[in-house]
């Protein structure tokens, strides 16, 4: 007697059946995570930023604790002294003058830009500083409109093209690719072939704290010891050996938790459970984007995840502007979600 041959047959790679199956088997995967996994890693979070708290100084690599250090009228020695340990010699600032972080756009369709901190000094430079943790899609790209806004500003109707310098000093928690591994890159615009520069008007600076040194005896300069202290801050106290070393107490004292008010407090914890869950959802994008082998899905693992914090955020109360330093989205974006 001949078998007679079943209707359900197991599914191939590439047919609809197949794909169905893969389908289903993301979503239970996902709907699991979000279940059982969500609530205990906001608990570890939580527990993280209390942790955090009982520490004698904030992390100044957190969007809240930078802005408080390098963005405050009340700790402008901060921000000056970080430039000049930048520039050796070469520029000495007196004296700065903070200016209003945003700037809006020409007309009601154009992108604001809100930096971390803006500042000028009297002998008429403009200066724009900026602390990154990760490399985003486009983070090159939002360097460049920073400080083509800036200098566009400038501008007058009528006017001559005449600006004042403007220099970008970025701070990046990672090597910014392309770029070369090493402490500081310069970029200027020059002849690429003979390396003529063709303009000192504007400058960007990569600053990597991947190269700073993991000891504080072997950090060789000024600006060197300086993004040690931006890099560690948190994991330092008062019996510490920086803390101790002469030079560096405008840094230590704007980094004071004894020191900040109770709304500070706050504002500070709120920073840092925005930028976990950012990490978080980051993380889990790129997990699946491993999964699925493909850059493409990395990307838009990236930009979802973004998209998933911009809403959370913008539920909890927090502003376009605080929305777009995390995460990149166009602030256009931001309000419509």
């Amino acid at each position: 007697m001949r078998a007679r041959s079943s209707l359900i047959t197991s599914p191939h790679q590439g047919s609809p059946v197949f794909d169905i199956c893969k389908f289903f088997y993301r979503y239970l995967q996902i709907s699991y995570f979000l279940i059982n996994l969500v609530p205990q890693i906001r608990n570890c979070m939580a527990n993280s930023v209390d942790d955090l708290l009982k520490k004698t100084f904030i992390k100044l690599r957190s969007d809240y604790g930078f802005k408080r250090a390098f963005s405050s009228p009340q700790h402008a020695d901060v921000l000056k002294k970080f430039l000049n340990a930048l520039f050796e010699g070469k520029m000495v600032i007196t004296d700065v003058t903070f200016k209003d972080k945003e700037v809006l756009p020409p007309d009601k369709n154009g992108k604001r830009v809100v930096y971390d901190a803006y500042c000028t000094t009297s002998t008429g430079y403009h200066f724009i500083v900026e602390m990154q943790q990760e490399q985003s899609v486009l983070f090159g790209k939002r360097m460049v409109f920073y400080i083509s806004s800036c200098i566009f500003r400038q501008g007058e109707s009528g006017g001559s093209y005449k600006f004042d310098p403007v220099y970008l000093i970025v701070i990046t928690d990672f090597d910014m690719r392309p770029l070369k591994k090493q402490l500081v890159n310069e970029l200027v615009l020059m002849e690429r072939n003979s390396h003529v520069v063709f303009t000192e008007d504007f400058k960007i600076f990569f600053l990597s704290l991947e190269q700073v040194s993991e000891d504080w005896d072997e950090c060789k300069t000024e600006l060197e010891k300086r993004l040690y202290l931006i890099k560690n801050m948190e994991n330092l106290n008062k019996e510490s050996k920086p803390y101790k070393s002469k030079g560096y107490e405008e840094m230590f004292k704007a980094s004071e938790i004894a020191s900040m008010a109770a709304e500070d407090i706050v504002a500070y914890r709120s920073s840092i459970m925005i930028e976990m869950e950012h990490q978080s959802e980051l993380e889990f994008k790129k997990e699946e984007g491993r999964e699925e082998g493909l850059a493409e899905g990395r990307a838009e693992g990236e930009m979802e995840a973004m998209i998933r914090i911009a809403k959370k955020m913008k539920a909890k109360g927090s502003s376009p502007e605080e929305i777009f330093a995390l995460t990149d989205l166009p602030i256009s974006e931001i309000q419509k979600l």
